[in-house]
């Protein structure tokens, strides 16, 4: 589909003596002409950056190109290096799909060129139209790809290689984009976002599924052993979607990006995408991994996050941690929490949390009386500190199932003076995926 939407553009061009350019619906470049005519700064810095800035996409807004039915006349400016354009929204019935830009020749196309013009721009709008349909079925292939059925998955795995778009013997690893919390989440913001990951990604390295809640980048790798080149999507699939989301984005509100190992072959994307989903719901549990995560890279949390569900979790806490979780003295559990992350090193306790060493040693002792432990024997520090992560999964998880009641002495903390630990989370690694689209 792409080399027909790039013969049309060279014809077009070659027709007209003119640079012609196509952009998708958000003015993302799709295909473009070998120079022809004269040039400008807009068209060199749109091919050689892949995006339109804001700036010029303003400008052309305001000649009316989102509603215009027919090909319209744009000014230039020139104390911005802008040349007079022709644009012509390419339409599909109702659908808005594209633009195609001409610059405008120095003695102005005729109504036989805009002619022409209009009919490549409805050419060109089929052409999209038709893209989108084929994308539907990549779209539901890596969807099977990723299913727990291994017909499915080996189906799925033969029709991509057969299509070209990943090559069986190649390794492969999936990159979840995760907003939190995961409710009240555009979908549309996750499909444009992977989207525009996709313009920043070499051909043939990337297939995307956007759900309901998350996006999928799946990443073929050069190499196994490195997948440097995932983490940098990862990257850049979190900042898209940070970007996207906006000011819906409150100040209470992450967007993480998780990564599984890394897979020999296509058919096995499923174990990665498990992984990825599971570092995830780690992310949103425990802010202090980062936003940015590695399945490798979570140590204990790679057993924690695989117990099977809420009752497991809960099931596995030692009852001491049940009994202080249900205080709700944040203050303190967070003090404990803290001091048992940096190894019993009250210094660095203290200078973490912004707290006096005597209130640091006050708040121990407090956490000592409520449950019965001694913060200085060693099976006593590693039940709390592994009861108080398994707490935050299992709330993770209440709180993306939509439970309100508690379980195992688990009750939502209420409000307390002092830092307290935060509890969002993603839906479980195990979950359906809903909506798809590249």
């Amino acid at each position: 589909m792409a080399s027909d939407l790039q013969l049309l553009v060279d014809q077009l061009s070659v027709r007209l003596g003119a640079a012609v350019l196509l952009e998708d619906h958000e003015q993302r470049p799709v295909v473009y002409s070998r120079q022809a005519g004269r040039i400008d700064a807009v068209r060199r810095d749109t091919i050689l950056h892949r995006v339109t800035s804001p700036e010029v996409m303003q400008w052309y807004r305001k000649f009316g190109i989102l509603t215009a039915r027919h090909p319209i006349r744009v000014p230039g400016q020139p104390e911005r290096e802008i040349l007079p354009r022709i644009c012509a929204p390419a339409w599909y019935r109702d659908r808005l799909l594209g633009f195609l830009w001409l610059i405008d020749t120095e003695e102005g196309m005729d109504e036989a060129d805009l002619a022409e013009v209009e009919k490549s721009a409805e050419h060109a709008a089929l052409l999209l139209y038709e893209e989108r349909l084929a994308q539907r079925l990549v779209v539901q292939a890596v969807a099977h790809l990723l299913s727990p059925s291994e017909e499915l998955r080996d189906a799925a795995a033969s029709q991509l290689v057969d299509q070209s778009l990943l090559r069986e013997g190649d390794p492969v690893v999936a990159v979840v984009v995760q907003p939190l919390p995961p409710s009240n989440t555009s979908v549309a913001a996750i499909e444009e976002a992977l989207l525009d990951v996709g313009w920043e990604a070499p051909a043939g390295t990337l297939l995307r599924l956007a759900c309901s809640d998350h996006g999928v980048l799946l990443v073929r790798l050069p190499d196994r052993s490195d997948d440097a080149p995932a983490l940098a999507i990862a990257r850049s699939g979190r900042e898209m979607l940070e970007r996207r989301l906006g000011d819906r984005n409150g100040a209470d509100r992450r967007v993480v990006a998780s990564l599984g190992d890394p897979q020999c072959e296509l058919r096995r994307a499923a174990a990665s995408y498990r992984q990825a989903r599971l570092a995830a719901r780690v992310a949103s549990a425990v802010p202090l991994v980062g936003d940015v995560v590695r399945w490798r890279d979570l140590g204990v949390f790679r057993a924690l996050a695989q117990l099977p569900n809420r009752e497991a979790l809960e099931s596995a806490i030692d009852p001491r941690v049940a009994v202080l979780l249900a205080t709700g003295d944040m203050a303190v559990i967070s003090t404990l929490e803290t001091y048992l992350d940096l190894a019993g090193d009250a210094k660095a306790t203290a200078e973490q949390l912004h707290l006096h060493r005597g209130t640091l040693y006050y708040r121990l002792d407090k956490a000592e009386r409520m449950c019965g432990i001694n913060v200085r024997n060693g099976y006593d520090r590693l039940a709390v500190h592994l009861g108080l992560k398994l707490a935050r999964l299992a709330r993770a998880a209440e709180g993306l199932n939509g439970n309100g009641g508690s379980g195992a002495g688990i009750s939502r903390p209420r409000p307390a003076p002092g830092p307290a630990p935060a509890w969002p989370g993603p839906p479980p690694a195990g979950a359906s995926p809903g909506r798809h689209t590249t």
